[in-house]
């Protein structure tokens, strides 16, 4: 076989540029650590890489959001805890203002400072967090959820819980509607108070349906009263922030089959069956699942108490707060128990990323003693084929001729 000049520099041009290659190839790989730069390095290696990187990327993604789930649920709960601190100490208040030694004045103060209470209640049921979005007013999170005075406050918002997606199957309640927060207790017929003059208790005795009443007959305080140049009874509504009681009712035919007293207004039928003294005045109070309405009856019984006297008023106030601190304390607990879950996650996804990282290092990192042995090896052989060609190409029968 005869070889030409031209075939003896390409072979070693090419044996050198081959070995150039794969020394730079090894260089890179033992620069950056990796054992697969390119997937034809190793394409099974290469594509379980991807599949691990991909799947080790959305863990990342689902631990930043278990971060944030957990910071907004820990406001959440921070301000939760305001919450029950101001229905406790409002409950303080309302025993203290039952003591026989306060005279009016005094429980004049103590409604101020329930005014003062109100007030910081409204602050935190129109909380925004660090995205400057209302936590307790559902999806509608850009507008006041709340809205009012204590003639009277309104929900705006809606019944939406925002979430976040913490895991491949699990979104995280991250806020609650305000409506479950302070208006989550149910009034049943059985919570309202008929009280006298005396201060004795009878039960509302109602004819309606359902059991449960509806916002537009709870969170009431009426009078029922004998008038002599009327016929029959009236009734009358105080209305926080209202100077003035309103009439609501007058009936004239106020007694039943049994010779009892009964009334008829806004949806109520109220029996009493004490009807012994003709002139006698009694005290109706229709607790609310609103917390901010409880408040405000309160408020208004203790500047102007009505026929049950402060005995009615008080034992009215330890109920409905009693009822709205239940309510905050099941938003609670449940705000705990995710917390709880977050926390659980967070340390599945850390130990999972864990896991992640070791097969990814299995998979695609360089064995240095090995990477380097070759690495010398291999700037071995470029030398020799360095050499080789330098005598090759030095051949010629001109150094032959004499």
């Amino acid at each position: 076989m005869r070889i030409s000049t031209s075939m003896i520099f390409d072979k070693g041009a090419a044996s050198i540029q081959q070995q150039s290659a794969s020394l730079m190839h090894l260089g890179q790989q033992v620069a950056s650590g990796k054992r697969i730069l390119t997937p034809a390095d190793d394409p099974v290696g290469a594509a379980r890489v991807l599949d691990l990187t991909q799947a080790k990327g959305i863990n990342a993604q689902y631990a930043t959001n278990q971060g944030y789930a957990n910071d907004q649920l820990k406001l959440v709960e921070s301000k939760l805890g305001g919450v029950s601190e101001i229905l406790q100490y409002a409950r303080e208040r309302a025993v203290q203002a039952g003591s026989g030694t306060l005279n009016a004045e005094d429980r004049r103060y103590i409604a101020a400072d329930m005014r003062s209470q109100f007030d910081a209640l409204m602050a935190l049921a129109n909380t925004r967090d660090a995205n400057n979005e209302y936590m307790f007013g559902g999806y509608r999170s850009q507008a006041q959820p709340f809205t009012g005075n204590l003639a009277g406050v309104s929900y705006e918002g809606d019944q939406g819980v925002r979430t976040l997606q913490v895991s491949s199957s699990r979104f995280m309640p991250v806020s609650f509607a305000g409506s479950e927060v302070f208006e989550g207790g149910v009034v049943s017929k059985d919570e309202v108070g008929v009280f006298n003059s005396a201060g004795a208790t009878d039960k509302l005795s109602a004819s309606f349906s359902p059991p449960q009443l509806d916002s537009a007959n709870s969170g009431k305080r009426y009078e029922i009263s004998y008038d002599s140049s009327l016929p029959g009874y009236s009734v009358v509504e105080f209305r926080p922030g209202n100077p003035d009681p309103i009439l609501v009712a007058r009936d004239p035919d106020t007694t039943n089959a049994n010779g009892d007293l009964e009334l008829n207004f806004n949806g109520l039928t109220v029996t009493v069956n004490d009807t012994s003294s003709g002139g006698e005045k009694y005290e109706v109070i229709v607790p609310s699942a609103n917390v901010f309405d409880n408040f405000a009856l309160f408020i208004d019984g203790l500047e102007r108490p009505g026929a049950g006297g402060v005995s009615a008023n008080i034992e009215f106030a330890l109920q409905s707060f009693d009822a709205g601190l239940e309510s905050v304390l099941k938003v609670r607990a449940q705000v705990g128990s995710q917390m709880v879950e977050v926390e659980q996650l967070q340390n599945i996804g850390s130990d999972l990323n864990i896991q992640y990282a070791t097969t990814l290092s299995s998979l695609q990192d360089l064995d240095y003693a090995e990477a380097l042995t070759d690495l010398t090896m291999r700037q071995t052989l470029l030398q020799a084929a360095q050499q080789s060609f330098m005598r090759v190409s030095g051949l010629s029968l001109f150094n032959y001729l004499q």
